[in-house]
Parts: structure tokens; C-alpha cells; sequence
């Protein structure tokens, strides 16, 4: 799949990125669900902008799977 085609869509990380994400949001005192919205694809890295709930990540394509 292009990465085109990741925007608009919802996503979930894989398990050890998201692990990475709400291991900080818990010392922030804030619990945050793994599903993401694609907003953008970060060009020439490879990478997507995602939001969540009060969050924003940058992913790793590899680091996502489709819900």
C-alpha cells in the first residue's frame, strides 16, 4: 500500500511502538487508546502524522496496521 493511502484512515501501532507512546502519556497521568487517524505522510521519511484523543505521533509506516 502506498502511503497515500494511510491518510484519512484509522490505524493502530504495533505493539512495541505503542507501548513507547503510553509509557509516557501514564507519567503525564493521561490514558490514551491505541487507534489513530492518518493525517498527513511526512515527505521523503517515510513516516505518518497520526492523532489521537489530545495526542500527536509520528510513526513509522512499519510501526502501523490498518483497523
Amino acid at each position: 500500500m502506498k502511503l497515500d493511502e494511510y491518510v484519512g484512515r484509522i490505524v493502530r501501532l504495533r505493539k512495541h511502538a505503542f507501548k513507547d507512546v503510553a509509557r509516557f502519556d501514564l507519567e503525564r497521568g493521561v490514558s490514551v487508546q491505541n487507534r489513530f487517524l492518518v493525517a498527513k505522510v511526512s515527505a521523503g521519511k517515510r513516516e505518518l502524522i497520526c492523532y489521537g484523543e489530545n495526542l500527536r505521533v509520528t510513526i513509522s509506516a512499519r510501526d502501523v496496521v490498518l483497523v
